[in-house]
């Protein structure tokens, strides 16, 4: 089997949109990171260093592509391994850009369908149940559910998640060009 020229470590918030949005001749590899790990910085840690070492191994350019401020060392992790990282705070901003603190200011919190289903980790991951869900997200006035249209949210799963927030749901149409710009860059 053939190296890859690169290696993205990526997110797998973004899992949907990657496969849509990667050009059919990137020669990239992507080794997926659960979404979940922001909530554990020293798993998240330990995560990547095992990734940026692997990748380091197989002699590829490496790339992160989560928001540097996933983890207070992203970019320290990323030099010392030699990798780039992508150019956004977090993954809302990969999907909007600048748009997201405007979204953001009147009590919205902003999700994709990958957000929504890595729910459950990161309950795990920190230890909440519903209560301790309706409690940290008792601060928004709604959920703003950003929808690709690439594997779509069930009604299920979207009343299921209502029913974790007990915060209404609001759904918009996401297009894509600004992530597909931020992926172009990380792989330049």
């Amino acid at each position: 089997m053939r190296r890859k020229s690169k290696v993205i470590i990526a997110c797998k918030v973004f899992y949907d949109e990657m496969q849509q949005c990667l050009p059919p001749d990137a020669d990239t590899e992507i080794v997926w990171i659960d979404a979940a790990l922001h909530a554990d910085l020293d798993r998240l840690e330990q995560e990547l260093k095992s990734a940026l070492s692997a990748a380091r191994a197989s002699e590829s350019e490496v790339r992160i592509f989560l928001g540097a401020g996933c983890h207070p060392d992203m970019l320290k992790l990323a030099r010392e391994y030699g990798a780039g990282v992508s150019p956004v705070k977090n993954c809302i901003e990969a999907f909007l850009g600048p748009k997201q603190q405007e979204l953001e200011k009147d009590g919205t919190m902003i999700m994709t369908p990958g957000w929504i289903r890595a729910w459950p980790g990161i309950m795990a991951a920190l230890g909440w149940d519903a209560v301790d869900v309706r409690i940290n997200l008792g601060r928004y006035n709604r959920i703003l559910l950003l929808e690709p249209g690439i594997n779509p949210l069930t009604e299920e799963e979207i009343l299921a998640f209502f029913d974790l927030t007990q915060t209404p749901i609001d759904l918009e149409l996401l297009e894509l060009q600004h992530f597909r710009q931020v992926l172009a860059e990380l792989l330049q």
